[in-house]
């Protein structure tokens, strides 16, 4: 799998305490996107599917892991076989640049069956919303399974600065 960065234990990247992996390459190219590095397909790193799970699974502290871009989907079957592993083990937030209606159409909405919170839609930048685990008000939200929607309330961190290995600085969050 094609990841451009990896937070451990993220804050603002949806309830709790996240393992966040922004995956790389993105075809959706929203403008103003704010993630515009992750963009290029062959750029970043490969990551065995098998190594993220049990780094995923061994790191301390977490509620959940969020798979975030680029574009997830981009990597369908990679990002498809990452959450059937972990399903059921750890909350799993997916969201995708695409729609509702495009999972449907692309024959991807399958990866619905193996997270718990998904975020669907383009990133609007005259849309933007505050205090959501989304970034424009356009986008929908949804609370797939109990485990997703226990954790529906939890306090949500609006910005945070993500130091990376490498030592760069990434500023992160839902909001602008």
């Amino acid at each position: 799998m094609r990841i451009g960065f990896i937070g451990k234990k993220m804050h603002a990247q949806g309830p709790g305490v996240r393992y966040t992996i922004w995956t790389q390459g993105c075809s959706i190219h929203c403008p103003d996107c704010s993630n515009k590095d992750t963009w290029d397909p062959k750029k970043g790193q490969e990551y065995a599917i098998d190594e993220l799970v049990y780094d995923i699974l061994m790191t301390p502290g977490l509620d959940g892991v969020t798979i975030t871009g680029g574009e997830p989907l981009d990597q369908f079957q990679e990002t498809f076989i990452l959450c059937k592993k972990l399903y059921g083990k750890i909350s799993i937030f997916l969201t995708t640049g695409y729609t509702e209606e495009q999972l449907y159409e692309k024959g991807l909405y399958l990866i619905k069956s193996f997270v718990d919170i998904i975020c669907t839609g383009p990133f609007e930048q005259d849309m933007i919303c505050v205090g959501e685990w989304k970034g424009s008000s356009n986008q929908e939200l949804r609370f797939l399974t109990s485990r997703g929607r226990d954790q529906e309330n939890y306090p949500k961190v609006l910005k945070e600065i993500f130091i990376s290995p490498t030592g760069m600085a990434l500023e992160t969050g839902f909001t602008a």
